[in-house]
């Protein structure tokens, strides 16, 4: 039996409707991740290790490769953004075919701290820029992020971004990965561009940013999830309905095939990658879930009869004890928010003043 997997089963998922497709699927078998099997600062670095190696090989994390293409100055690809200085573009070359792409906003005046916003499956970030909650609320979370001082890097998922809305996730693991795993594609634009934004900001090019954090939605709550977890240097961390444990999951829940690839989440379930995600000094994550979410994760996609509670209840039980696992092994914050505002799939004004916004200005 694999180390990192301590009497994982399997549930079978059965038949699921992919949110990004609308198509139904026999979706995988489930890890059942009820247990949080990461309780020591010995295991954090023991299941990171696990997860590097699966997902980038023998090569590991990409520390020093660089985007293959930067434009500098463009126009900006958000409406209406104030305490805005510039717009740079970051292309990154990620397998025959596909193309990551990320737009580096630069604040006016900056206070030294970048938050990564990454939307999901989706192919701008130029949505509604109005007071109401309506749109994904992307626009309005770099706007917000902008006005407070913080550079923003805006990155996209594989095959959803501006000139090229494919989608088609299940075909990228069709075929052997020739690195590690193809989830690691939906990691690497992030990590090559905060390569780029660190070795930039020592050269003078920028102000040198001192804190990285990550907000994501959908899709992009999910990657947070997951970046946050393989890479210490992100420190809040604010996963926007992306994601709940596997055996909690049914309908559209069950999401894309990297949400529940079973090899990987095997080695960590998803308590495991907010533990992960979480844990070192200063380091804070607040998932964010959406109670009338019309896509994911929501009250409507919750089957109470097969978790035995309500919404609320299964939710703050997973929170509960992956906080638990946090205080013993002794150091990093995990809290659950339920967005009681927001009326569907989104990060709304409601989220970004009352949550994000705060918590960033929490003292390091």
């Amino acid at each position: 039996m694999n180390r990192f997997s301590p009497g994982r089963l399997l549930l079978l998922a059965g038949l699921a409707l992919l949110p990004s497709t609308g198509r139904r699927v026999w979706a995988a078998e489930l890890v059942n991740d009820h247990a949080v099997t990461i309780r020591s600062a010995r295991e954090v670095e023991e299941r990171r290790r696990a997860l590097l190696q699966y997902l980038w090989g023998p090569a590991g994390f990409p520390s020093r490769r660089l985007p293959d293409q930067v434009v500098t100055g463009i126009a900006s690809p958000v409406r209406q953004l104030t305490h805005l200085a510039r717009v740079d573009e970051l292309r990154i070359e990620l397998a025959p075919g596909l193309q990551g792409l990320a737009y580096h906003f630069l604040a006016a005046q900056p206070n030294r701290g970048l938050v990564i916003v990454h939307h999901g499956h989706a192919c701008t970030l130029d949505d509604d820029p109005g007071p109401d909650e309506v749109g994904y609320g992307l626009q309005r979370t770099i706007a917000a992020l902008l006005r407070e001082g913080y550079g923003v890097l805006g990155v996209f998922m594989p095959h959803y971004r501006p000139g090229d809305c494919s989608g088609g996730h299940a075909r990228m693991f069709q075929a052997p990965d020739p690195i590690g795993s193809p989830i690691r594609l939906f990691l690497e634009p992030v990590a090559v561009s905060l390569n780029y934004l660190r070795t930039q900001s020592e050269s003078g090019r920028f102000p040198k940013y001192r804190d990285f954090h990550f907000v994501g939605l959908s899709g992009g709550g999910w990657t947070a999830t997951v970046y946050a977890a393989i890479d210490p240097s992100i420190r809040c961390s604010f996963p926007g309905a992306g994601s709940i444990p596997l055996h909690l999951r049914s309908g559209g829940s069950i999401g894309d095939r990297e949400q529940f690839e079973p090899t990987f989440y095997q080695l960590a379930g998803y308590p495991d990658l907010y533990v992960l995600g979480s844990y070192g000094v200063g380091r804070r994550q607040v998932q964010i879930l959406v109670r009338r979410d019309d896509c994911c994760f929501g009250e409507k996609q919750h089957d109470e009869r097969k978790a035995g509670r309500t919404y609320a209840e299964a939710m703050r039980d997973y929170a509960r004890r992956v906080s638990e696992a946090l205080g013993g092994a002794g150091q990093g914050s995990f809290r659950l928010v339920i967005d009681e505002v927001a009326p569907a799939h989104m990060i709304s004004h409601w989220a970004i003043n009352e949550v994000i916004l705060p918590e960033l200005r929490r003292p390091r």
